[in-house]
């Protein structure tokens, strides 16, 4: 495989101007969602991924709506009205040209599920003023519908024909062109001009293979791998079938790095995802964004992860986990909940219906029932004990607070801590407690208002934890 093209020696130029009315939708289908990302940034993504630093995307229906999901380093142009693939690229033409690039790369705005490897196979042939177009091919089981491309010989492409245009010969071909060519700009350009107008009044990019084949000059194809790279989308049908695609490649590529993943017809991961090697995934689970699974995690059934870290041996199930980082050797769940800015720490374990938030939880704390932990601080060796909440949001002033739990400390079941607060190292409540000030280190707080009740016996030592008042 060649390696990308040097940097200013490749622009490319994205077509996303189409009405996509197919997909009955008030967005714009390159903005409905591919694997958790929406179309153009997947296509945008492959695009960089062949070295092409400028990008230009040539917008048209809800020009507004796409442009202000595209990232402020992509040129737009707008056309209005819509001529053809040929017009798109004769409108955008003046602003491809300023950058000065020695080849084009054109590529459609609804096509993400070509390979990166396939791109830069593209990418890598050398177009020349003898043979200024190179195009990505597919062979296709059912080619119905699709121009197909006919070959010299040689081996070499004649021309394309459209399907309605071809003679039962041509029509048993089974090569069509994706709709994505690498062209050489030295001589695109004096030619893009010559497009011939077709009956529907528009402009066709496959009209300049067969400019270039009446130059005598030569038309090169790189093949892709299999038809599901070409597949694009117009429809909430095509669109199915593309997220089915991506999910099946990263399972597969996980199942080959030695991920076991139990059922993967049941089983939802996005391609940003990582998991290490004899990770286990159960039915059910979805792990998107930037999750990050280690080595022998047990995830699911039935487990949300989202931009979510899971260190070594540690288990979650039938939970809900958005924006957290997670120890080793954690279990989560059933029914618990994490979100943004939880970080827990190894060997703690947080049992059925536990939700935390913006806090930190020590290593070999306990939080077995029914609590809630926002905007805490606990420290290690903690025992929760049923129903605790962290009542960290003030009515009155709209502002939330911190709470403090320190070293093998032990609150009671359904103690409520009234931000802010703090108890104490080894500090422990009684059952239904309301703690409404700081406990020192030790002692023992009952009531609502919770008061000073004895110093308590017995601390743990560490590594322990005493039961719940």
């Amino acid at each position: 495989m060649g390696e990308p093209p040097r940097t200013g020696t490749l622009v490319a130029v994205v077509l996303a101007a189409g009405q996509g009315t197919r997909m009955r939708s008030r967005r714009h289908k390159v903005l409905h969602s591919l694997a958790g990302r929406p179309l153009i940034h997947r296509v945008l993504e492959l695009i960089h991924g062949a070295g092409a630093d400028d990008i230009v995307v040539v917008l048209g229906h809800q020009a507004d709506q796409v442009r202000k999901a595209l990232p402020e380093s992509i040129h737009t142009i707008v056309q209005e009205p819509q001529l053809g693939t040929g017009h798109a690229l004769q409108v955008a033409a003046e602003r491809l040209r300023s950058f000065g690039a020695e080849r084009l790369l054109v590529h459609y705005g609804d096509e993400a599920l070509v390979r990166p490897e396939t791109l830069q196979r593209l990418v890598a042939t050398q177009v020349s003023a003898e043979a200024p177009i190179a195009l990505l091919n597919a062979r296709v089981r059912h080619p119905h519908g699709y121009g197909r491309v006919l070959r010299l010989a040689g081996g070499g492409v004649d021309r394309m024909v459209e399907e309605v245009d071809a003679t039962p010969e041509e029509r048993a071909i089974n090569e069509i062109w994706s709709g994505t060519m690498l062209l050489f700009t030295a001589w695109l350009w004096p030619n893009l001009e010559n497009l011939p107008l077709s009956a529907k009044g528009e402009y066709y990019l496959p009209d300049l293979v067969n400019i270039a084949r009446a130059q005598g000059l030569t038309i090169q194809a790189t093949l892709t791998q299999d038809e599901e790279e070409v597949l694009g989308v117009n429809d909430r049908l095509q669109l199915a079938d593309a997220n089915a695609v991506a999910r099946r490649r990263k399972i597969d590529d996980l199942l080959r790095g030695g991920v076991t993943i139990v059922d993967p017809s049941a089983t939802y991961i996005e391609p940003e995802v990582t998991i290490e090697a004899d990770a286990v995934i159960q039915p059910g689970c979805h792990l998107r964004g930037t999750t990050r699974i280690a080595h022998d995690c047990e995830i699911g059934p039935n487990a949300y992860l989202v931009d979510t870290t899971v260190g070594a041996g540690s288990r979650v199930w039938f939970s809900v986990l958005e924006g957290a980082v997670v120890g080793e050797r954690v279990s989560i769940g059933p029914f618990s909940h994490l979100r943004p800015g939880a970080v827990i720490e190894d060997e703690v374990t947080l049992g059925n219906y536990a939700e935390v938030k913006a806090s930190r939880i020590g290593a070999g704390t306990q939080m077995h029932h029914f609590s809630y932990v926002g905007d805490a601080q606990l420290g290690e060796r903690v025992n929760i004990g049923a129903g605790t909440i962290t009542v960290n949001f003030s009515s009155e002033t709209g502002e939330k607070s911190r709470t403090i739990v320190e070293d093998d400390a032990s609150i009671g079941s359904d103690t409520l801590l009234v931000a802010p607060v703090t108890v104490g190292g080894g500090a422990m409540t009684g059952a239904g407690a309301v703690v409404t000030h700081d406990i020192p280190a030790g002692e023992v707080w009952v009531g609502a208002p919770a008061r000073a009740h004895r110093r308590r016996r017995g601390l743990p030592t560490p590594g322990e934890s005493e039961p719940s008042a």
